[in-house]
């Protein structure tokens, strides 16, 4: 059931809009420049309902090491390291598991908030306003809150039944972002929020580097 609403005021994704690098493939292009921290963080992989690992769960079981841009694909080189049933990380679509996490260590409000998916992907009927780099995609908006007023967290669904790839508040003190085929998400915080994302025992995340280029994981 959709959690939100569409927004057709392409004002509120103006300022997030204009900020991207619409050329490049580093984290600029993805979240905007000038943040503190950015932190990359693993969708988990579901291997039964409600059930999730973590990617550095399987890397541990596969003797690799974990590095802030390991691709799944790499995670994933030992067949003994598979998840069960091959399951893998979603692209484009955050579990809610990891949107809850992100909620809580946010502390958030019960203050509205903006969202965009890419129009057309997964069933996503709404219509476009405004482009996102790198590949100029046309973005439809969405807002909505994210906590009710007993502090309960809202894991935001657009009208496809997914979780959003991009949230971020009206003054952008965070923003959230990625590719919508990529099986992870970039935040672009302050140091506080960042040590509270890196520390959270229930998100696989990683201190990455604004210059950093954004590997492909559509493979």
């Amino acid at each position: 059931m959709c959690s939100l609403r569409y927004e057709s005021n392409h004002q509120l994704a103006v300022s997030l809009a204009t900020s991207l690098d619409r050329d490049g493939q580093q984290v600029t292009a993805f979240v905007p420049p000038g943040y503190e921290r950015y932190v990359r963080i693993l969708n988990p992989i579901e291997i039964a309902p409600g059930l999730v690992i973590m990617w550095s769960d399987v890397v541990k079981r596969g003797g690799l090491e974990a590095s802030p841009w390991m691709q799944w694909d790499e995670v994933t080189v030992s067949h003994e390291a598979m998840p069960a049933n091959n399951s893998q990380p979603d692209m484009g679509n955050p579990h809610p598991s990891l949107a809850k996490a992100l909620i809580r260590v946010l502390d958030l409000d019960s203050s509205g908030y903006n969202f965009a998916t890419w129009e057309g992907y997964a069933e996503e009927d709404g219509k476009s306003v405004i482009e996102f780099s790198p590949a100029h995609r046309g973005m439809v908006l969405y807002s909505g809150s994210l906590v009710d007023e007993k502090g309960t967290a809202i894991v935001p669904i657009t009208d496809s039944g997914r979780v959003p790839m991009y949230w971020w508040p009206d003054d952008l003190h965070w923003c959230i972002g990625q590719d919508i085929y990529a099986r992870s998400l970039i935040i672009g915080c302050d140091g506080a929020i960042a040590g509270k994302i890196l520390a959270d025992p229930e998100l696989d995340a990683y201190l990455i580097r604004e210059t950093d280029t954004v590997l492909p994981e559509d493979f």
